[in-house]
């Protein structure tokens, strides 16, 4: 299969945060804050409800997460930058776990899978841990269990989006460089696309319901940042079939892969010369 690649062009440095603070407890910056995450929409200007349903429990979660770090890792209160979500608990009723993103002081680059308590109920949650200076100037961190060349992979795609595709929640607000994000996102699509064909679509070791949901999720995503380039009939009915199916409880694998397939010959055709 054919994916036509996209490079990152990013000017490396570049400011990552404005100068106030989150207020998630207020319901009007709590709205701002929805209206410029890409999944506010799902498909044909259908809001997600889901991230007024959800807001509290992305709060709670977000002060354990900062309590958890401060007493496993030392890591001091005021070193703490941001905490945001992303992934598909922001628009997937049935996603299984919480993908958080910490930003601390300095340089660092991690990732930590635990389990924390809310409402009686545990949920499986990710942290990736990561230094402003590794998405604000792309340093690398040398002393990290990931390699180099995946640490930069994520730091790209992480660093143009912050604004869009993590919802803030603690910390400070990200800078809106809605023009670094734009001029990237046929490389964020590209990104998603070949990590989704080599993590998911090749790999067998992976139970096949979980491949065909993780395949669902990054192609949802990725038509997310299409449909801001080049908003088509096509592309929304493609999102609306993605969305439906990612609701339904079980996922089949040789639809997800048709699916798949279909956004590929989609993306190759509009964003590739």
């Amino acid at each position: 299969m054919e994916i036509k690649s996209n490079l990152f062009n990013i000017p490396f440095p570049f400011r990552l945060f404005k100068h106030k603070k989150i207020d998630f407890l207020n319901k009007n910056q709590r709205k701002m804050l929805f209206k410029r995450n890409i999944y506010f929409y799902l498909y044909n200007k259908k809001k997600n409800e889901l991230l007024n349903k959800r807001w509290r429990i992305f709060y709670d979660l977000a002060l354990k997460i900062k309590k958890f770090l401060i007493k496993k890792n030392e890591i001091k209160a005021s070193n703490i930058l941001s905490i945001s979500i992303f992934g598909s608990a922001l628009y997937s009723l049935n996603n299984d776990d919480f993908d958080f993103l910490v930003i601390i002081k300095g340089n660092i680059f991690d990732y930590i899978k635990t389990k924390i308590k809310i409402n009686k109920n545990e949920s499986k949650v990710g942290i990736s841990l990561k230094g402003e200076e590794n998405l604000s100037k792309g340093n690398i961190d040398k002393n990290s269990r990931f390699d180099t060349e995946l640490q930069t992979k994520i730091i790209h795609r992480t660093s143009v989006s912050l604004p869009y595709r993590h919802l803030p929640i603690l910390g400070l607000d990200f800078k809106e460089n809605r023009d670094i994000f734009i001029l990237n996102c046929p490389a964020l699509i590209f990104d998603l696309l070949i990590n989704t064909y080599h993590n998911y679509y090749l790999k067998k070791e992976i139970p096949n319901p979980v491949r065909a949901r993780k395949i669902l999720c990054r192609v949802f995503e990725a038509s997310k940042y299409a449909s801001l380039l080049l908003l088509t009939k096509r592309l929304e009915k493609l999102q609306k079939v993605i969305y439906k199916k990612l609701n339904e409880k079980n996922n089949n694998l040789k639809e997800s892969k048709k699916i798949f397939k279909e956004f590929v010959n989609y993306y190759n055709k509009k964003f590739c010369s």
